[in-house]
Protein backbone atom coordinates (compact mmCIF):
# COMPACT_ATOMS: atom_id res chain seq x y z
CA UNK A 1 0.00 0.00 0.00
CA UNK A 2 1.31 3.58 -0.42
CA UNK A 3 0.67 4.96 2.79
CA UNK A 4 1.90 8.35 1.59
CA UNK A 5 -0.66 8.66 -1.06
CA UNK A 6 -3.44 7.36 1.18
CA UNK A 7 -2.47 10.21 3.54
CA UNK A 8 -2.03 13.09 1.23
CA UNK A 9 -5.58 12.05 -0.37
CA UNK A 10 -6.93 12.77 3.63
CA UNK A 11 -6.39 16.41 3.12
CA UNK A 12 -8.16 18.12 0.66
CA UNK A 13 -11.53 16.33 2.28
CA UNK A 14 -11.30 17.51 5.73
CA UNK A 15 -10.54 21.21 4.97
CA UNK A 16 -6.57 21.27 4.45
CA UNK A 17 -3.62 20.60 6.86
CA UNK A 18 -4.32 24.26 8.57
CA UNK A 19 -8.11 23.03 9.46
CA UNK A 20 -6.52 20.31 11.78
CA UNK A 21 -5.43 20.88 15.15
CA UNK A 22 -4.35 17.63 16.55
CA UNK A 23 -4.19 14.34 15.47
CA UNK A 24 -3.43 10.66 16.72
CA UNK A 25 -4.55 7.02 16.38
CA UNK A 26 -5.43 4.25 18.58
CA UNK A 27 -5.54 0.71 17.31
CA UNK A 28 -7.92 0.81 13.93
CA UNK A 29 -9.13 4.56 14.12
CA UNK A 30 -7.40 7.95 12.77
CA UNK A 31 -8.00 10.67 15.39
CA UNK A 32 -8.54 13.97 14.02
CA UNK A 33 -9.74 17.56 15.70
CA UNK A 34 -10.42 19.53 13.28
CA UNK A 35 -10.21 23.68 13.82
CA UNK A 36 -14.22 23.25 11.59
CA UNK A 37 -15.72 20.68 12.16
CA UNK A 38 -18.16 21.19 8.73
CA UNK A 39 -15.47 21.25 6.43
CA UNK A 40 -14.92 17.41 5.86
CA UNK A 41 -16.44 15.18 3.15
CA UNK A 42 -18.04 12.02 4.98
CA UNK A 43 -18.91 10.61 1.63
CA UNK A 44 -15.84 11.33 -0.29
CA UNK A 45 -13.70 9.86 2.74
CA UNK A 46 -15.36 6.67 2.64
CA UNK A 47 -14.70 6.34 -0.79
CA UNK A 48 -10.97 6.42 0.12
CA UNK A 49 -8.91 3.29 -0.16
CA UNK A 50 -7.99 1.70 2.96
CA UNK A 51 -10.56 3.61 4.81
CA UNK A 52 -13.31 1.11 6.62
CA UNK A 53 -15.58 3.45 7.87
CA UNK A 54 -15.95 7.38 8.93
CA UNK A 55 -17.56 9.10 11.86
CA UNK A 56 -17.77 11.98 14.17
CA UNK A 57 -17.75 10.98 17.75
CA UNK A 58 -17.08 12.61 21.07
CA UNK A 59 -15.84 16.14 19.49
CA UNK A 60 -13.50 13.82 16.87
CA UNK A 61 -13.48 12.86 13.51
CA UNK A 62 -12.49 9.49 13.18
CA UNK A 63 -11.19 7.48 10.26
CA UNK A 64 -11.46 3.76 10.26
CA UNK A 65 -8.26 1.97 8.95
CA UNK A 66 -7.78 -1.03 10.76
CA UNK A 67 -4.47 -2.51 12.90
CA UNK A 68 -1.04 -1.80 11.72
CA UNK A 69 -2.65 0.25 8.21
CA UNK A 70 -3.55 3.19 10.50
CA UNK A 71 -0.32 3.48 12.43
CA UNK A 72 1.24 3.40 8.65
CA UNK A 73 -1.08 7.09 7.92
CA UNK A 74 -0.79 8.07 11.06
CA UNK A 75 3.22 8.95 10.21
CA UNK A 76 2.73 9.96 6.90
CA UNK A 77 -0.32 11.95 7.94
CA UNK A 78 1.72 13.60 10.78
CA UNK A 79 5.34 14.38 8.18
CA UNK A 80 2.49 16.21 5.58
CA UNK A 81 0.70 18.56 8.36
CA UNK A 82 3.74 19.11 10.28
CA UNK A 83 1.45 18.55 13.44
CA UNK A 84 3.18 17.12 16.71
CA UNK A 85 2.41 13.41 17.41
CA UNK A 86 -0.98 13.94 20.27
CA UNK A 87 -1.51 11.06 22.58
CA UNK A 88 -5.01 10.31 22.64
CA UNK A 89 -6.09 11.52 26.07
CA UNK A 90 -5.13 15.14 24.98
CA UNK A 91 -7.29 14.79 21.49
CA UNK A 92 -9.86 13.00 23.60
CA UNK A 93 -9.76 15.99 26.08
CA UNK A 94 -10.40 17.97 23.38
CA UNK A 95 -12.43 16.85 21.95
CA UNK A 96 -14.70 16.20 24.88
CA UNK A 97 -15.12 20.11 25.99
CA UNK A 98 -18.47 20.27 24.58
CA UNK A 99 -19.86 17.34 25.81
CA UNK A 100 -22.52 16.90 27.90
CA UNK A 101 -21.78 15.61 31.32
CA UNK A 102 -22.82 11.94 30.88
CA UNK A 103 -20.70 11.95 28.32
CA UNK A 104 -17.60 12.98 29.59
CA UNK A 105 -18.05 10.52 32.87
CA UNK A 106 -18.03 7.64 30.24
CA UNK A 107 -15.26 9.31 28.33
CA UNK A 108 -13.93 9.51 31.66
CA UNK A 109 -13.82 5.66 32.21
CA UNK A 110 -12.55 5.32 29.41
CA UNK A 111 -9.40 7.31 29.87
CA UNK A 112 -8.91 5.45 33.12
CA UNK A 113 -8.97 1.87 32.40
CA UNK A 114 -7.86 1.95 28.65
CA UNK A 115 -4.25 2.51 29.43
CA UNK A 116 -4.34 -0.27 32.21
CA UNK A 117 -6.35 -2.97 30.22
CA UNK A 118 -3.22 -5.15 29.46
CA UNK A 119 -2.56 -5.35 33.33
CA UNK A 120 -6.45 -7.20 33.17
CA UNK A 121 -5.16 -9.28 29.95
CA UNK A 122 -1.91 -10.53 31.36
CA UNK A 123 -3.44 -11.14 34.41
CA UNK A 124 -6.57 -12.81 32.67
CA UNK A 125 -4.64 -15.17 30.79
CA UNK A 126 -2.49 -16.88 33.92
CA UNK A 127 -5.71 -17.04 35.51
CA UNK A 128 -7.24 -19.25 33.29
CA UNK A 129 -3.86 -21.22 32.64
CA UNK A 130 -4.21 -21.79 36.46
CA UNK A 131 -7.77 -22.80 36.25
CA UNK A 132 -7.01 -25.42 33.81
CA UNK A 133 -4.65 -26.84 36.59
CA UNK A 134 -6.72 -27.15 39.44
CA UNK A 135 -10.11 -27.50 38.24
CA UNK A 136 -11.55 -30.77 38.93
CA UNK A 137 -12.89 -33.12 35.87
CA UNK A 138 -11.00 -31.83 33.13
CA UNK A 139 -8.27 -34.13 31.15
CA UNK A 140 -10.36 -37.23 32.22
CA UNK A 141 -9.28 -37.00 35.28
CA UNK A 142 -11.50 -37.37 38.60
CA UNK A 143 -9.00 -34.23 40.33
CA UNK A 144 -7.30 -31.60 38.98
CA UNK A 145 -3.31 -31.72 37.19
CA UNK A 146 -2.53 -30.07 40.62
CA UNK A 147 -4.06 -32.73 42.86
CA UNK A 148 -1.85 -35.85 41.04
CA UNK A 149 1.28 -33.37 40.98
CA UNK A 150 2.67 -31.34 44.06
CA UNK A 151 5.29 -29.90 40.86
CA UNK A 152 2.08 -28.64 39.63
CA UNK A 153 0.20 -27.15 42.27
CA UNK A 154 3.03 -25.31 43.11
CA UNK A 155 3.09 -23.88 40.13
CA UNK A 156 -0.39 -23.18 39.93
CA UNK A 157 0.20 -21.46 43.29
CA UNK A 158 2.88 -19.67 42.02
CA UNK A 159 0.85 -18.49 38.91
CA UNK A 160 -1.87 -17.33 41.37
CA UNK A 161 0.30 -15.29 42.97
CA UNK A 162 1.87 -13.49 39.48
CA UNK A 163 -1.40 -12.87 38.29
CA UNK A 164 -1.87 -10.01 41.11
CA UNK A 165 -4.22 -7.41 38.95
CA UNK A 166 -7.25 -8.18 40.43
CA UNK A 167 -5.52 -8.44 44.11
CA UNK A 168 -4.18 -4.78 43.78
CA UNK A 169 -6.79 -3.35 41.47
CA UNK A 170 -7.38 -0.22 43.57
CA UNK A 171 -3.37 0.83 43.28
CA UNK A 172 -4.05 0.69 39.33
CA UNK A 173 -7.15 2.19 39.15
CA UNK A 174 -6.00 5.37 41.21
CA UNK A 175 -2.38 5.54 39.63
CA UNK A 176 -4.73 5.87 36.35
CA UNK A 177 -7.79 8.10 38.05
CA UNK A 178 -5.30 10.53 39.15
CA UNK A 179 -3.19 11.08 36.46
CA UNK A 180 -6.29 11.63 34.27
CA UNK A 181 -7.65 14.09 36.59
CA UNK A 182 -4.26 15.89 36.40
CA UNK A 183 -2.51 14.95 39.54
CA UNK A 184 0.67 12.93 40.35
CA UNK A 185 0.15 9.80 39.75
CA UNK A 186 2.79 8.37 42.17
CA UNK A 187 0.25 9.90 45.15
CA UNK A 188 -2.22 7.87 43.04
CA UNK A 189 -0.30 4.48 43.75
CA UNK A 190 0.35 5.51 47.96
CA UNK A 191 -3.55 5.95 47.68
CA UNK A 192 -4.25 3.03 46.11
CA UNK A 193 -1.79 1.41 48.76
CA UNK A 194 -3.91 2.88 51.68
CA UNK A 195 -7.04 1.49 50.30
CA UNK A 196 -5.57 -1.78 50.36
CA UNK A 197 -3.15 -1.89 53.51
CA UNK A 198 -2.92 -4.98 55.32
CA UNK A 199 -3.97 -3.31 58.26
CA UNK A 200 -7.33 -3.17 57.60
CA UNK A 201 -10.10 -5.91 57.70
CA UNK A 202 -10.31 -7.58 54.50
CA UNK A 203 -13.32 -6.38 52.50
CA UNK A 204 -14.17 -9.89 50.84
CA UNK A 205 -13.97 -11.46 54.78
CA UNK A 206 -16.58 -9.04 56.00
CA UNK A 207 -18.91 -9.69 53.23
CA UNK A 208 -18.22 -13.05 53.80
CA UNK A 209 -19.85 -12.50 57.60
CA UNK A 210 -16.23 -11.20 59.35
CA UNK A 211 -17.55 -8.60 62.02
CA UNK A 212 -15.37 -5.31 61.52
CA UNK A 213 -13.68 -3.23 64.36
CA UNK A 214 -14.44 0.62 64.59
CA UNK A 215 -12.25 3.40 64.92
CA UNK A 216 -13.35 7.36 65.48
CA UNK A 217 -12.10 9.75 62.97
CA UNK A 218 -13.13 13.11 63.90
CA UNK A 219 -16.25 12.06 65.87
CA UNK A 220 -17.34 9.19 63.18
CA UNK A 221 -17.41 5.70 63.86
CA UNK A 222 -15.96 4.31 60.96
CA UNK A 223 -15.46 0.49 59.79
CA UNK A 224 -11.76 -0.50 59.62
CA UNK A 225 -11.83 -2.25 56.05
CA UNK A 226 -10.13 -2.40 53.31
CA UNK A 227 -11.38 -1.21 49.82
CA UNK A 228 -10.39 -4.54 47.98
CA UNK A 229 -12.19 -4.21 44.41
CA UNK A 230 -13.32 -0.40 45.19
CA UNK A 231 -13.34 0.47 41.92
CA UNK A 232 -15.70 3.62 42.30
CA UNK A 233 -13.99 3.92 45.17
CA UNK A 234 -10.78 4.45 43.82
CA UNK A 235 -12.04 6.45 41.07
CA UNK A 236 -14.09 9.60 43.06
CA UNK A 237 -10.91 9.43 45.51
CA UNK A 238 -9.21 10.10 43.05
CA UNK A 239 -10.67 13.00 41.35
CA UNK A 240 -10.50 14.40 44.75
CA UNK A 241 -7.12 13.98 45.58
CA UNK A 242 -5.98 15.61 42.12
CA UNK A 243 -8.21 18.09 43.18
CA UNK A 244 -7.11 19.45 46.45
CA UNK A 245 -3.13 18.68 45.46
CA UNK A 246 -4.00 21.64 42.48
CA UNK A 247 -5.70 23.68 45.00
CA UNK A 248 -2.28 23.05 47.17
CA UNK A 249 -0.09 23.38 44.43
CA UNK A 250 -1.77 27.25 43.66
CA UNK A 251 -2.07 28.67 47.45
CA UNK A 252 1.33 26.85 49.03
CA UNK A 253 4.35 28.84 48.83
CA UNK A 254 6.71 27.39 46.70
CA UNK A 255 10.08 27.16 48.85
CA UNK A 256 7.52 24.58 51.05
CA UNK A 257 5.60 23.35 47.96
CA UNK A 258 7.50 20.31 47.89
CA UNK A 259 7.18 18.87 51.78
CA UNK A 260 3.82 20.62 52.41
CA UNK A 261 1.43 19.60 49.22
CA UNK A 262 2.13 15.92 48.79
CA UNK A 263 1.58 15.32 52.80
CA UNK A 264 -1.44 17.61 52.84
CA UNK A 265 -3.13 16.45 49.99
CA UNK A 266 -2.69 12.45 51.35
CA UNK A 267 -3.29 13.12 54.27
CA UNK A 268 -6.94 15.07 53.97
CA UNK A 269 -7.57 12.57 51.00
CA UNK A 270 -6.84 9.38 53.33
CA UNK A 271 -9.54 10.76 55.74
CA UNK A 272 -11.70 11.56 52.91
CA UNK A 273 -11.31 8.06 51.65
CA UNK A 274 -12.47 6.62 55.13
CA UNK A 275 -15.18 8.95 55.80
CA UNK A 276 -16.68 9.95 52.31
CA UNK A 277 -15.51 8.30 49.46
CA UNK A 278 -15.09 4.93 50.17
CA UNK A 279 -18.73 4.88 51.43
CA UNK A 280 -20.04 6.50 48.68
CA UNK A 281 -17.89 4.19 45.66
CA UNK A 282 -18.90 1.42 47.40
CA UNK A 283 -22.49 2.76 48.10
CA UNK A 284 -22.93 3.24 44.03
CA UNK A 285 -20.82 -0.06 43.42
CA UNK A 286 -23.55 -2.44 45.39
CA UNK A 287 -26.08 -0.32 43.51
CA UNK A 288 -24.71 -0.97 40.00
CA UNK A 289 -24.37 -4.85 41.21
CA UNK A 290 -27.84 -5.19 42.30
CA UNK A 291 -29.00 -3.78 38.80
CA UNK A 292 -26.64 -6.01 36.70
CA UNK A 293 -27.67 -9.41 38.84
CA UNK A 294 -31.31 -8.62 38.43
CA UNK A 295 -30.91 -7.55 34.46
CA UNK A 296 -29.38 -10.83 34.14
CA UNK A 297 -29.71 -12.97 37.03
CA UNK A 298 -33.30 -12.34 37.46
CA UNK A 299 -34.38 -12.14 34.60
CA UNK A 300 -32.86 -14.70 33.59
CA UNK A 301 -32.51 -15.26 29.73
CA UNK A 302 -34.00 -12.41 28.49
CA UNK A 303 -32.14 -9.77 30.78
CA UNK A 304 -28.95 -11.86 29.20
CA UNK A 305 -30.64 -10.97 25.41
CA UNK A 306 -31.50 -7.66 26.29
CA UNK A 307 -28.24 -7.21 27.84
CA UNK A 308 -25.95 -8.40 24.84
CA UNK A 309 -28.37 -7.03 22.23
CA UNK A 310 -27.51 -3.64 23.72
CA UNK A 311 -23.49 -3.57 24.10
CA UNK A 312 -22.92 -2.58 20.46
CA UNK A 313 -25.03 0.14 20.63
CA UNK A 314 -23.27 1.46 23.08
CA UNK A 315 -19.88 0.63 21.02
CA UNK A 316 -21.70 3.39 18.56
CA UNK A 317 -22.20 6.43 21.41
CA UNK A 318 -18.93 5.61 22.84
CA UNK A 319 -20.17 5.04 26.04
CA UNK A 320 -19.16 1.36 26.37
CA UNK A 321 -15.95 1.64 28.76
CA UNK A 322 -18.35 2.41 31.52
CA UNK A 323 -19.24 -1.08 31.93
CA UNK A 324 -15.29 -2.25 32.08
CA UNK A 325 -15.65 -0.87 35.77
CA UNK A 326 -18.65 -3.16 36.20
CA UNK A 327 -16.74 -6.20 35.22
CA UNK A 328 -13.39 -5.26 37.33
CA UNK A 329 -15.48 -4.95 40.60
CA UNK A 330 -17.06 -8.18 39.10
CA UNK A 331 -13.62 -10.40 38.94
CA UNK A 332 -12.31 -8.83 42.02
CA UNK A 333 -15.33 -9.34 44.05
CA UNK A 334 -16.11 -12.63 42.97
CA UNK A 335 -13.58 -14.07 40.78
CA UNK A 336 -16.05 -14.30 37.87
CA UNK A 337 -17.06 -12.24 35.10
CA UNK A 338 -20.95 -13.30 33.54
CA UNK A 339 -20.33 -9.70 31.10
CA UNK A 340 -17.36 -11.03 28.73
CA UNK A 341 -19.28 -13.57 27.63
CA UNK A 342 -21.82 -11.33 26.62
CA UNK A 343 -19.78 -8.80 25.12
CA UNK A 344 -18.14 -11.47 22.60
CA UNK A 345 -20.96 -12.65 21.29
CA UNK A 346 -22.03 -9.20 20.62
CA UNK A 347 -18.74 -8.64 18.73
CA UNK A 348 -18.66 -11.91 16.82
CA UNK A 349 -22.54 -11.29 15.90
CA UNK A 350 -21.46 -7.98 14.21
CA UNK A 351 -18.60 -10.00 12.11
CA UNK A 352 -21.58 -12.66 11.23
CA UNK A 353 -23.45 -9.89 9.96
CA UNK A 354 -19.84 -8.90 7.74
CA UNK A 355 -19.78 -12.22 6.30
CA UNK A 356 -23.73 -11.92 5.41
CA UNK A 357 -22.92 -8.80 3.46
CA UNK A 358 -19.68 -10.65 1.83
CA UNK A 359 -22.42 -13.35 0.57
CA UNK A 360 -24.62 -11.23 -0.61
CA UNK A 361 -21.93 -8.37 -2.19
CA UNK A 362 -20.85 -8.85 -6.15
CA UNK A 363 -17.44 -10.81 -6.67
CA UNK A 364 -14.42 -8.73 -6.57
CA UNK A 365 -16.19 -5.77 -5.41
CA UNK A 366 -14.91 -3.48 -3.22
CA UNK A 367 -18.07 -4.17 -0.84
CA UNK A 368 -17.12 -7.82 -0.32
CA UNK A 369 -13.28 -6.86 0.36
CA UNK A 370 -14.50 -4.44 2.44
CA UNK A 371 -16.95 -7.05 4.43
CA UNK A 372 -13.98 -9.83 4.72
CA UNK A 373 -11.48 -7.46 6.03
CA UNK A 374 -13.39 -6.40 8.49
CA UNK A 375 -15.13 -9.55 9.48
CA UNK A 376 -11.47 -10.72 10.70
CA UNK A 377 -10.82 -8.03 13.43
CA UNK A 378 -14.26 -9.09 15.26
CA UNK A 379 -12.26 -12.71 15.86
CA UNK A 380 -9.94 -10.87 18.09
CA UNK A 381 -12.70 -8.40 19.54
CA UNK A 382 -12.69 -5.38 17.43
CA UNK A 383 -16.28 -4.56 16.52
CA UNK A 384 -15.86 -0.94 14.88
CA UNK A 385 -15.14 -2.12 11.24
CA UNK A 386 -17.56 -4.46 10.97
CA UNK A 387 -19.86 -1.58 12.77
CA UNK A 388 -18.97 1.81 10.38
CA UNK A 389 -17.77 0.03 7.35
CA UNK A 390 -20.28 -2.62 6.56
CA UNK A 391 -23.20 -2.79 9.28
CA UNK A 392 -24.55 0.28 9.34
CA UNK A 393 -23.40 1.78 6.11
CA UNK A 394 -25.64 1.98 3.71
CA UNK A 395 -28.99 0.56 6.15
CA UNK A 396 -29.43 -0.66 9.55
CA UNK A 397 -31.01 -3.93 8.53
CA UNK A 398 -26.94 -5.68 9.46
CA UNK A 399 -26.83 -3.88 12.24
CA UNK A 400 -30.29 -4.96 13.58
CA UNK A 401 -29.82 -8.92 12.49
CA UNK A 402 -26.38 -8.58 14.33
CA UNK A 403 -27.52 -7.34 17.43
CA UNK A 404 -30.85 -9.54 17.07
CA UNK A 405 -28.30 -12.65 16.84
CA UNK A 406 -26.17 -11.28 19.90
CA UNK A 407 -29.08 -11.53 21.87
CA UNK A 408 -29.46 -14.82 21.30
CA UNK A 409 -26.14 -15.28 21.77
CA UNK A 410 -26.53 -13.90 24.89
CA UNK A 411 -29.21 -15.96 25.76
CA UNK A 412 -27.81 -19.41 25.29
CA UNK A 413 -24.73 -18.22 27.30
CA UNK A 414 -27.32 -17.74 30.12
CA UNK A 415 -28.79 -21.42 29.49
CA UNK A 416 -25.22 -22.64 29.78
CA UNK A 417 -23.99 -20.33 32.77
CA UNK A 418 -20.96 -19.33 30.94
CA UNK A 419 -18.50 -16.69 32.66
CA UNK A 420 -15.09 -15.72 32.53
CA UNK A 421 -12.34 -15.57 35.30
CA UNK A 422 -11.37 -11.69 33.91
CA UNK A 423 -12.52 -9.40 31.18
CA UNK A 424 -10.83 -7.57 28.21
CA UNK A 425 -10.30 -10.64 26.02
CA UNK A 426 -13.46 -11.77 23.71
CA UNK A 427 -13.88 -13.56 20.77
CA UNK A 428 -10.77 -16.37 20.42
CA UNK A 429 -8.70 -14.77 22.81
CA UNK A 430 -11.45 -14.93 24.94
CA UNK A 431 -11.20 -18.77 24.85
CA UNK A 432 -7.91 -18.48 27.41
CA UNK A 433 -10.10 -16.21 30.24
CA UNK A 434 -13.42 -18.70 30.19
CA UNK A 435 -13.96 -20.83 33.01
CA UNK A 436 -12.76 -24.13 31.81
CA UNK A 437 -15.72 -26.24 32.62
CA UNK A 438 -18.07 -24.06 30.33
CA UNK A 439 -15.65 -23.96 27.97
CA UNK A 440 -17.76 -25.77 25.43
CA UNK A 441 -21.05 -23.58 26.25
CA UNK A 442 -18.75 -20.04 25.13
CA UNK A 443 -18.17 -22.05 21.97
CA UNK A 444 -21.65 -23.00 21.60
CA UNK A 445 -22.95 -19.27 22.09
CA UNK A 446 -20.26 -17.50 19.88
CA UNK A 447 -21.42 -20.15 17.09
CA UNK A 448 -25.18 -19.16 17.33
CA UNK A 449 -24.32 -15.90 17.63
CA UNK A 450 -22.69 -15.75 14.45
CA UNK A 451 -24.21 -17.77 12.20
CA UNK A 452 -27.78 -16.12 13.01
CA UNK A 453 -26.98 -12.58 11.70
CA UNK A 454 -26.17 -14.43 8.36
CA UNK A 455 -29.28 -16.23 7.81
CA UNK A 456 -31.27 -12.95 9.33
CA UNK A 457 -29.49 -10.99 6.66
CA UNK A 458 -29.87 -13.71 3.95
CA UNK A 459 -33.68 -13.97 4.81
CA UNK A 460 -34.19 -9.61 4.97
CA UNK A 461 -32.65 -9.88 1.47
CA UNK A 462 -34.72 -12.32 -0.21
CA UNK A 463 -37.76 -10.77 1.53
CA UNK A 464 -36.15 -7.26 -0.57
CA UNK A 465 -35.36 -5.13 2.42
CA UNK A 466 -32.03 -4.84 1.79
CA UNK A 467 -32.54 -2.93 -1.41
CA UNK A 468 -31.05 -4.62 -4.41
CA UNK A 469 -28.99 -7.40 -2.91
CA UNK A 470 -30.41 -10.73 -3.22
CA UNK A 471 -28.73 -13.78 -2.01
Amino acid sequence: MDYRKMASQLLPLIGGKENVSKATHCVTRLRLILADNTKYDKKALEELDGVKGVFFNSGQLQIIYGTKTVDAVYEEFLIMTGLGESTVAEVKKEGTEDLKPLQKAFKIFSDIFVPIIPAFVGAAMIVGIKSLLTTAGLFGLEGSLADQSKLVADFAACLNIIAATFTFLPVLITYSAVKRFGGNPILGIVLGCIMIHPGLMDANAVAAGAVPQYWSLLGIQTPIVGFQGGVFSAILVSWFLARTEKVLQKHVPQVVSFIVVPSVTLLISGLALFLVFGPLGNLIGHGLGIVTDFLYNRCGIVGAFAFAALLQPLVITGTHHAIQGIEASLVANTGFNYIQPLWSVSIIAQGGACIGMYLLAKKRSKDREIAMSSFFPTLFGVSEPAIFAVNIKDSMIPFICAITGAGIGGAVMKLLDVKAIGFALTGLPGLTIVYPPVLAGYIIGNLAAFALPIVFILVCAKAGKLGNKQP
